[in-house]
């Protein structure tokens, strides 16, 4: 069958597995078991809609170190496997029994006595529950199972320009939304109304899928779901959402004031404007998070002010609007080409909440990150006229 409706390449697919299979042989794993809905479709471009809402049937992929990989699924998942992925073996699974289908896949490529990794460590979940992997793990019964975050992680952490190009659709699309959000807004507007506008320009601009919505307005500046609370007239309105394209996610923040802001407002925000700036300008190849929180952290002594009040100043972003590697002091990391990042050291001012500007950038290979999320967030606070 031909493989019409594809979004990547099929180059761009062994290319990852490739890399996993070498990680695995520097690792001494004989094979993965993928069972997450994100790393499952990373390592097969399937995205079915049935998976995120369905677990009663298996959707796995197990590669060996060598060789390809197998996909399980059911029955009426196949077509969209053939013409939406590149991949050539499939198992068909039933109904109910998820650790049945594994260990049949596993013991016809000849691992049930290997080293099999899974996602049991940092960030990572398993897609089956418990009492599954405990069934797989006894019907296999001379294999061992090993923690494969590391490897899964690293993977992931590092994203091709194919990967690249989606995330950029993601926050263009998302931050021309927002803008034309702040256009329809008025005075009297509840923050719900606000979140419909902005799902209403997020799919009218290209998104298939928001991710998260936070509307937040002073002057408690909750950072939650939006509420039946109207804007009036000196308001800080912040939005902050994710968008997916193509499987590929956007995280991004924009902040504006109905009416002229006060003196003091429009100052704070400029000034942390300039401490995201900061960080940005820091995400370059051989640089550390430590490096970018640190240098964030200087500015931020100035003012008497710390950054990081969630425990970080940004992380990276790709098929999740918030995902592996953290832009924290502690993580072991070092800056690479195609690592991509949201960096939003934010605060709350006074009685009007929470601020931030956040953008997505992609680092790159001699020289400053790439916006992937135009127009930037402006350093001036953004005025809705009232």
């Amino acid at each position: 069958m031909l493989r019409r409706y594809t979004e990547f390449s099929q180059a761009e697919f062994q290319a990852r597995h490739r890399r996993a299979q070498a990680l695995m042989e520097e690792q001494g794993l004989d094979a993965l078991m993928i069972t997450d809905r994100l790393n499952y479709a990373y390592f097969t471009g399937h995205r079915s809609e049935q998976s995120p809402i369905d677990k009663i049937r298996p959707y796995v992929f197990i590669l060996p170190r060598s060789g390809e990989g197998v996909l399980i699924t059911m029955e009426f998942e196949k077509r969209q496997v053939l013409e939406t992925t590149w991949i050539e073996n499939i198992h068909i699974a039933g109904l109910r029994g998820r650790a049945e289908p594994v260990i049949e896949v596993i013991r016809k490529l000849g691992l049930d006595k290997g080293r099999i990794g899974a996602e049991l460590g940092r960030e990572q979940y398993l897609g089956i529950s418990p009492n599954e992997y405990d069934g797989i793990r006894n019907g296999l019964a001379d294999a061992t199972f090993v923690d494969a975050a590391p490897l899964i992680l690293k993977l992931r952490a590092t994203k091709s320009p194919a990967e690249v190009a989606y995330i950029r659709r993601a926050g263009e699309l998302l931050s021309v939304s927002m803008l034309e959000t702040f256009d329809a807004v008025k005075v009297g507007m509840t923050e719900i109304d606000i979140m419909r506008t902005l799902r209403t320009r997020i799919a009218h601009n290209g998104g298939e899928r928001v991710t998260f919505m936070w509307v937040v307005s002073s002057q408690d500046g909750m950072i939650a779901g939006p509420t039946e609370r109207r804007m009036q007239a000196g308001d800080l309105l912040v939005l902050d959402a994710g968008v997916e394209y193509r499987g590929y996610c956007s995280d991004v923040s924009r902040s504006a004031s109905l009416g002229t802001p006060n003196d003091d407002l429009a100052e704070f925000y400029a000034w942390m404007s300039q401490a995201v700036r900061i960080g940005v300008d820091n995400l370059r190849v051989g640089n550390t998070p430590r490096g970018v929180v640190e240098a964030v952290r200087e500015f931020c002594r100035k003012r008497g002010l710390e950054a990081g009040m969630s425990g970080r100043i940004g992380h990276g972003v790709g098929l999740a609007s918030t995902e592996y590697p953290s832009l924290d002091a502690a993580e072991p990391i070092v800056f690479e080409e195609g690592m991509v990042f949201a960096c939003n050291p934010n605060f709350y001012f006074g009685d009007y909440g929470w601020l931030n500007n956040e953008d997505n950038w992609v680092v790159t290979a001699d020289g400053p990150p790439e916006l992937l999320s135009a127009p930037a967030g402006s350093g001036q606070l953004h005025v809705i006229r009232v």
